[in-house]
């Protein structure tokens, strides 16, 4: 017997929702999109929380009834399912998704067991920009922490190679995403002053002690203004 060749599908959350087959985009309605971006951040969903989680503001009924809907709609959309279960839900195996990518290549970034400059490019984009629903919102903000952690490691990384031009754009990404984020400075200061760029060093620090005083009315830690003290000491 010939096994069944499986159809690619990719679901991109990250920067706006798509739907391709074999590159190619697919339209879809809109309650299909929300179904397929809820189960993408929230696998194994069961039909009542589903349900509750994408019409909030529906009854009980009415909510299953609209889930029926839109399950009914994707079926009709593509020759194989993308979607399985009766009572929980879940992605079928068929559907590849920017958000698991996004997730597994920072896991490894994190426990060091990646080091490559090109992984940088899979943690950008802002997940479903223009939604406001509960789910995606805290899950947005899940994913920037994570996207936040897996480039600071990544330039750490990078800068322990003495990689330093690599690092500083990384940690550059990390700065802009995050201004407030200590950690992320830390890194890009620590990069900068590997390269021996100790003026530099002093600048970064210098506009984030200016960005917490106006945001925040704080400080940097001293362990930050020791680390810059220390290496222009030594420069000296």
């Amino acid at each position: 017997m010939v096994p069944t060749q499986r159809v690619p599908y990719h679901l991109r959350l990250l920067g706006g929702f798509a739907l391709d087959r074999d590159g190619r985009s697919l339209p879809s309605p809109h309650s299909v999109r929300r179904l397929l971006a809820l189960l993408a951040v929230h696998p194994q969903r069961a039909r009542a929380e589903a349900a509750g989680l994408l019409w909030p503001d529906s009854g009980e009924e009415r909510a299953r009834a609209n889930l029926r809907t839109a399950l009914w709609r994707l079926h009709r959309l593509t020759p194989v399912p993308l979607v399985t279960g009766d009572e929980r839900l879940a992605l079928s195996d068929v559907v590849e998704t920017d958000v698991a990518v996004l997730a597994a290549t920072a896991g490894r970034l994190v426990d060091g067991t990646a080091v490559d400059l090109r992984a940088g490019h899979v943690l950008g984009g802002e997940l479903l920009p223009g939604w406001y629903d509960d789910w995606v919102l805290a899950e947005r903000e899940r994913l920037r922490h994570l996207r936040l952690s897996a480039l600071e490691a990544l330039a750490a990384r990078l800068t322990a190679e003495r990689r330093f031009g690599e690092a500083i754009q990384v940690a550059l990404t990390a700065v802009h995403l995050e201004p407030l984020r200590e950690s992320a400075t830390r890194a890009l200061i620590t990069a900068h002053l590997g390269e021996h760029n100790y003026a530099e060093a002093v600048r970064r620090l210098e506009v984030f002690r200016a960005i917490l005083d106006r945001e925040l009315g704080v400080r940097p830690t001293p362990d930050l203004e020791r680390l810059v003290r220390a290496d222009a000491l030594l420069a000296g």
